[in-house]
């Protein structure tokens, strides 16, 4: 029985050290590399940009800061809501040495709906990596989600268990997703009209940015609300949620910026094509452009002045 027991504990240390080895590799493998969307979290500390957008799959695919006049930054975060939005904001200013000076965050119900509030976070796979040891910080922003379990930050390799492929991909390198060299942008291209339904948006109507707006003032940071446009208008907030929320920050409703012309752009509800994300950024771009001139001609006279 001793024997065994000896044996046993032998085991034991051999399948741990050989997990921890593993571990290791994919630490080295992966430390600037990126294979999924949702490891970007190690990009912020090079951001460096007065411009930052903020919401889920809407804001990431569609919105191009190449289009824009002003250093900009894309960090939204796909599959999520305003929830985890006021995470990344936190997370961003902790990391930047250059707070932005504008924030421009989607309002619309897909992400500050249902009171910007989710029960379980929708993409483990992106983000798994990090969650051993607690490597960058990140573990408290996904501790108050359901699903989150425990044991993956203590155990080696446990949170894989369900994700052979990103296990894989990590073990082997894969660099699929940095986003850094598109300033956080990222579009897949479908076809178009392929999933177009005419649907509303059943959650909850009452809007809440979790306080991204609170953040903002705390750290003078100018905050722009934007609704992109989606089809039929199905994922437009209520005029009474908007109106309470402009109380408060000034809302840029592009909703309609397509037009008649949807089935050209959509390929499923809430979200468009390339070309679609071209022509809305360029448009607030624009409309950045006239927000910000008034203040850039003060600053003329000024000098001016002096």
């Amino acid at each position: 029985m001793r024997i065994f027991l000896k044996k046993l504990l032998l085991s034991g240390c051999a399948m741990i050290g050989l997990a921890l080895g593993f571990e290791a590799f994919i630490y080295v493998q992966m430390i600037d590399r990126r294979a999924h969307v949702h490891e970007d979290w190690l990009d912020f500390e090079e951001i460096d940009a007065d411009i930052i957008f903020l919401g889920n799959s809407r804001t990431a695919g569609h919105i191009i800061p190449e289009h824009f006049e002003q250093p900009s930054y894309n960090i939204a975060y796909s599959g999520y809501t305003a929830q985890m939005g006021a995470y990344r904001l936190e997370y961003l200013l902790q990391k930047t040495s250059k707070p932005p000076q504008i924030l421009l965050v989607q309002t619309d119900l897909s992400f500050a709906g249902n009171g910007g509030q989710m029960d379980n976070y929708p993409m483990k796979d992106g983000v798994l990596r990090y969650f051993f040891f607690d490597q960058i910080g990140i573990n408290k922003y996904y501790q108050s989600f359901q699903n989150w379990r425990v044991y993956d930050a203590f155990v080696p390799l446990l949170r894989y268990k369900g994700y052979p492929l990103i296990f894989f991909k990590h073990l082997v390198g894969w660099n699929r997703w940095d986003r850094r060299g598109e300033r956080g942008f990222w579009h897949t291209e479908k076809k178009v009209g392929d999933h177009l339904e005419i649907t509303r948006n059943q959650n909850n109507q009452h809007l809440s940015l979790c306080q991204i707006d609170s953040i903002c003032i705390a750290n003078n940071i100018q905050l722009i609300g934007i609704i992109p446009p989606s089809f039929q208008n199905s994922l437009q907030p209520s005029q009474q949620e908007l109106a309470a929320m402009q109380n408060n920050f000034e809302i840029w409703d592009f909703s309609n910026l397509f037009g008649d012309a949807e089935s050209e752009f959509f390929y499923d509800n809430a979200h468009f094509n390339l070309e679609g994300a071209q022509i809305y950024s360029d448009s607030i771009n624009a409309r950045l452009v006239n927000f910000l001139a008034p203040n850039e001609d003060s600053l003329s006279a000024i000098d001016a002045m002096m």
